[in-house]
This record gives structure tokens, sequence and C-alpha cells, in this order.
């Protein structure tokens, strides 16, 4: 991952008993210019006062430190009276078992200890990169309960050919139909993006143009630059050439993403299949991770992989939603074989027609719109109800979650 540009080194507060993990935790991040390690004398009462007056961009906490079910408690703690603090703790392999535990007590992500030198930096960068977004996608929506829900999704294929932007496309218009809400379609391939081609849409306008504005975003500057479709949906396109493309940052692409969801209460995102820097961004950043798989052995071993991917990203498992794309029957692999591999269950089923979807292609008509009461169609339709499901329950609970959280803050504090 693209390292976190900061203005200052990165304080580091190590909380542990071990002195052989302290000395090896201490040789490894005192060798990083980008790291500022604190390592204080401590008694175990004084852990919450050590966070509160250090105030560390990262806390690395032994698992080991406290009792066990101490250990949730005082990362709750931790969590809760320091949010600006990524906590990332350090678990031994026999007790990996209980990460889960660790994850919904707030810690921001674990690590296996023993650990290499690259797995602990590249990790302690991940999650204050993580935080970061995090906290600031957290004040986003606290600024827009009550005024717009957030439903954004990216949809997402870790193997070519699998349909993503087709997914994502028809979804958009099903999503639009069943709302009337103001949607985005945002092409997030920024080389050899299909969005426009599958719409008929001409223009030199991308989410480049959006870029040199990332910091301040003006929507009177957006409405100039998305395209709106016979559909009704606004699209944003992918650069025209190469070129063009090569100078979006993912920090730029966090904050101008940021900025977009405060004026569209509705937001699909084409991610295509190629996971690099900027789709991480998008993941981080959009609600749910919608991935598209087809019924076949090479699509399913890079399913299992991308999973595990989002597992050390610290993903909760209920982001990732799974997506059977062009189903036939025909010498598929089962749906109880991709769910008992992946462990996730199938949250929506598009059936294969590749007569209609060429056609739909060459003529730049999407499905829904081309053939509305075809199978395709209505799979589309379904998939948009059971999403807008999601979202609706996902905003009661953040809202309920921000509500939870100023009482907890304010009953804790006094």
């Amino acid at each position: 991952m693209t390292p976190t540009t900061t203005s200052h080194a990165l304080k580091v507060l190590l909380i542990s008993k071990d002195e052989l993990f302290v000395k090896e935790a201490e040789n490894i991040i005192q060798s990083d210019s980008q790291f500022e390690l604190v390592v204080p004398e401590l008694v175990e009462e004084n852990i919450l006062q050590a966070v509160k007056i250090e105030q560390p961009d990262i806390l690395l906490f032994d698992y080991r430190y406290f009792p066990l079910e101490e250990t949730f408690d005082v990362i709750d703690d931790i969590t809760i009276l320091n949010p600006k603090t990524a906590t990332l703790v350090v678990i031994p392999e026999e007790e990996v078992v209980n990460a889960n535990k660790v994850i919904l007590a707030g810690a921001r992500a674990f690590l296996p200890y023993p650990f290499t030198r690259a797995s602990l930096l590249n990790t302690l960068k991940r999650v204050h990169e993580l935080n970061t977004r995090l906290v600031s996608s957290g004040d986003a929506v606290a600024g827009r309960a009550g005024v717009k829900q957030d439903k954004s999704v990216l949809v997402f294929s870790p193997k070519g050919g699998a349909g993503c932007s087709s997914v994502a496309v028809n979804l958009a218009i099903a999503l639009f139909q069943a709302t009337d809400e103001e949607l985005l379609l945002v092409d997030g391939k920024h080389l050899f993006g299909d969005v426009g081609l599958m719409l008929n849409i001409k223009t030199a306008n991308s989410i480049v143009d959006l870029i040199p504005h990332a910091g301040n975003l003006d929507e009177s500057l957006v409405r100039q630059i998305v395209i709106r479709h016979t559909s009704g949906i606004q699209v944003l396109p992918s650069p025209f050439s190469a070129s063009v493309a090569q100078p979006i940052r993912p920090d730029d692409l966090f904050k101008v993403i940021t900025g977009l969801q405060k004026i569209f209460p509705v937001m699909v995102v084409d991610g295509g299949n190629y996971l690099n820097d900027n789709v991480v961004t998008l993941m981080d950043t959009l609600e749910r991770v919608m991935l598209v798989i087809t019924p076949d052995l090479a699509s399913l071993r890079n399913a299992r992989l991308f999973m595990d991917i989002c597992r050390t990203l610290s993903y909760p498992r209920e982001k990732i939603l799974l997506v059977m794309n062009k189903v036939s029957g025909r010498n598929d692999v089962s749906m109880g074989e991709v769910e008992k591999v992946l462990r996730i269950k199938i949250f929506g089923v598009i059936p294969a027609d590749e007569n209609i979807a060429l056609s739909s292609l060459n003529e730049g008509v999407p499905i829904i719109t081309k053939r509305a009461n075809h199978p395709i169609s209505k799979a589309y339709k379904k998939l948009a109800e059971n999403l807008l499901e999601v979202y609706g329950t996902s905003m009661l609970r953040v809202q309920g979650d921000i509500a939870s959280d100023m009482l907890l803050k304010t009953s804790r504090l006094g």
C-alpha cells in the first residue's frame, strides 16, 4: 500500500510486559523514521491515562497484558474515549481464534505474533490510514444524520470477465427506479473503464476534473462534471486517456468520494477487477463491497483470496455482499460449494444470457432498460431490493451507534 502522507512522525504507544516483545518491536519501529515510539513505565491501572496524555496515533497493544475478558473491556474503553487513536492488537498465533472478539471490542486490526519487520510496519501504516478514514467518514455520517442516508456500494471482482461493469450499471438503474433518490454511478476503473461505453455516453468529463478540488469539493462544480443519463441516473465516467488517469492518488480519491457522498444519497462505484491502492481506498470509504463472481473454479479461488485480504484489512464480514453472475446451471460450481468455500451466504444471483448481454453492450443500452421483464432485469431489481433492505438496517444501526456513543461518552466522562 502507498505510505500514508503525514507532516510528522506517527506516534506509537507500545503496551506490553514482555521484555522480548518490547525489544523486538522497538528495534523494528525505531528503524523507520515515519514512527516515533513511546514505551511508558506503566502499572495496569494507568493505561487509559497514558493514552490520554500521549495522544498516540497508534496504540500497539499486547494481547497478553491483561486477563482475557479484561483485555476486551480495556480495548473498548480506549476506543470510546480516544477514537482518533488506532488500536493494533498483537495476538500470539495460538490465540488468533479470538481475533474477531478483539475487532468487535474496537481494535482496528490484529497482528499475529511472531511477526516480521515488514508485516509490523505495513500493518501500523495501514491501521492509521484506515482509522483516519473511518473517523472522517464517521464525522460525515454524523453530520448527515437526519438529512441524507449514505447508500453506497463498490462493485468489484478479483477476476476479469465476471461482469462487474454490467452489474454496476444495471444495479445503479434498478436502485434509482426503486428509490427515486438521486443516484451517482462512478466508474472507478481509472484505466479502461467501460461505464461510459455501456451507457453510450460521450464526454471528456471524468473524476480527474474533481481531483484539483479534492479538499473543498463544490456542489456546483460537481453538477457541471457529472452527466445525466436518459435513465435518470447521474454518471461520472473514467478518464479518456491513460496519461490523464495516472495522477489520481488514494488521498485525493478519498476526499473526492467522501465529498460526493455528501451530495448524492445513493452511490454505486464500478471497481473493476484489479486490486490496487485506489480500489482499497474505495473499499474503505463506501459502505458495502459487492463481490461479483462467476460459478467457476478460477473465480472461486480468486474470491477466496480476496476474502482473506478483506480479513487482513479488518473489514467486518457483513460489509461484503456476494453476487453470483452469469449463472446458467450447466457445469456451474454449485452455490452450496461456493458458500462453503467462501464461508459467506450468496446475496444475489444473476442468470446468464450471452446473446442479450452482447447486444446490450454493442448498443449502449443496459439490459434493465432494453428488456425490463427479462429474467436478468428481474434479478437486478431483486438485488436492488435486497440492497435497500441492508441499507435500511445499516442506517438504523449507524444512527443508533451515534446516539449510543454520545451516551457512553457522557456517562464515562461525566
